[in-house]
């Protein structure tokens, strides 16, 4: 699977561990930076990943910042992205089978690196239920009407 990553300063100093984790089980990673710990905007960055997922460069994508929440907000703002903030395997497990979601947000000030590529992992293995798929359609209409 190719996987777009990207993350924000708060995120950069887990950036290669994550990142070894991700090609160590098997995925091709598209590096849309950050590249330093210098403050930059999350934005940026959400919106490389989130251009990348949604022109099918790449398979899914992965964002880090202190809490996901911003960067989930930013990558939502793009037609076809459904980037959900993830804080534990349940939810890893959830964003997937229920939403269908094609980029998982984290925290990296709330969460160990551990526990993260733990998330990532569910995330990526974990199949869509299709019983839900009458509720992202409607989240699709909702995009095209707005």
């Amino acid at each position: 699977m190719r996987i777009a990553f990207g993350c924000d300063h708060a995120g950069f100093a887990i950036k290669e561990k994550l990142i070894n984790y991700i090609k160590s089980i098997g995925n091709e990673i598209i590096d849309c930076g950050t590249y330093s710990s210098k403050s930059c905007d999350y934005t940026d960055f959400a919106l490389k990943v989130a251009q990348n997922v949604v022109s099918k460069k790449a398979d899914k994508g992965i964002l880090i910042c202190g809490t996901g929440i911003g960067m989930s907000i930013a990558a939502n703002k793009v037609k076809g992205i459904r980037a959900a903030v993830c804080w534990n395997k349940e939810t890893a497990t959830l964003i997937s089978q229920h939403n269908d979601a094609n980029i998982i947000c984290a925290g990296a000030r709330f969460a160990s690196v551990e526990d993260i590529c733990s998330w990532i992992k569910i995330f990526l293995e974990t199949k869509f239920e299709e019983r839900h798929l009458k509720r992202i359609n409607k989240i699709s209409q909702i995009e095209q009407q707005n």
